[in-house]
Order: structure tokens, then sequence, then C-alpha cells
């Protein structure tokens, strides 16, 4: 019995180790968790006051676009006021000849200062609109826009919605 408390007495005090592979495997879950959970999270808007989008239950999230939006006083692409509304009708667009208007020769530069930006070839996200539409334009207006920005290149569109909130 000596010996083995000669032995207890002798040793001393070891401070514990880091073990940095546990910690890095801690820190990389919980990198991964936080980025799925802001991955889910779609991006948020400010509307104008003039405009209402309609309601739907569709799950599917748009993709990172160009953004285009449609009230009832005017047409923005990207922020930038591009065009009027006045009595439901784009000042400037002849439905005759939407290649002579300013819609179509605004959205034909920013389709080409992009692609100098970026180079010749465009993602499909660059090609993309998202359209966030005044559930009160009439069709034929709607229709016109449609028609004039897929001429200008942009032929792939994803039109915004609110959330229409069930009662379950």
């Amino acid at each position: 019995m000596a010996l083995g408390s000669i032995g207890r007495r002798n040793r001393q005090f070891v401070a514990p180790r880091l073990h940095i592979t546990a910690m890095m495997d801690m820190f990389t879950i919980i990198l991964i968790f936080l980025l799925f959970s802001f991955s889910d999270n779609p991006e948020t808007f400010q509307l104008d006051k003039d405009i209402s989008l309609p309601e739907s239950t569709a799950k599917m999230d748009y993709k990172d676009s160009i953004k285009l939006v449609l009230s009832q006083t005017s047409l923005k692409l990207n922020g930038e006021v591009i065009a009027e509304i006045q009595d439901g009708k784009i000042i400037g667009l002849n439905p005759a000849e939407l290649k002579k208007s300013s819609l179509y020769e605004r959205l034909k530069a920013y389709r080409d200062q992009m692609a100098d930006f970026e180079g010749d070839e465009q993602s499909e996200s660059e090609k993309h609109i998202l359209f966030l539409c005044d559930k009160r334009i009439s069709f034929k207006t709607i229709n016109n826009i449609v028609k004039t920005a897929g001429m200008a290149g942009y032929p792939n569109f994803q039109f915004a919605v609110l959330k229409k909130v069930t009662d379950s």
C-alpha cells in the first residue's frame, strides 16, 4: 500500500487537452445547419403602395432573377422606372410595334450591359424575369409586356404572388 500512495503523490497535474477535431466537427454541423436554414427563406420585397399581388398556395420558390414590377402607375426594371402607366396603358408601348417601344429598348440595353459585364454568355438566372404584377392590371397590358420582354431576350418568366393563408 505504501508504494501505491507514493505513485499518486508524485504525479503532477496535467491539464486536459483540447480536441480540435471534435470542435471542427461541431462547427461544421452548425455551419451546414445555418446555410440550409437561410437558403429556405425566400427574399422579401418591399412592395409599392399601389400594387396588389394575387394570392396563391403554390410552393415553388422563385429563382434569383431580374425583377420587373408593374404597378398602377409605373413599370420598373430592378427598381428603376422605365415606363409610366396612364389609364391602364403603358406610355411608349405600341402593341403593333413592340420592338420600337421604350420598354424593348431598355430591356435590350440592360441585357447587352449585363452581357458585357458577365462576358458573352449570360447565366439562366439573368435571362429569367420575376414579374411582380398588380392583379388589377388588364391581361392585354400584361401580355404586351411579356411579349416585349421575350423579344428582348428574356423568354423565362415567373409571376410573383402572395402566400395564401389557408384555414386548416
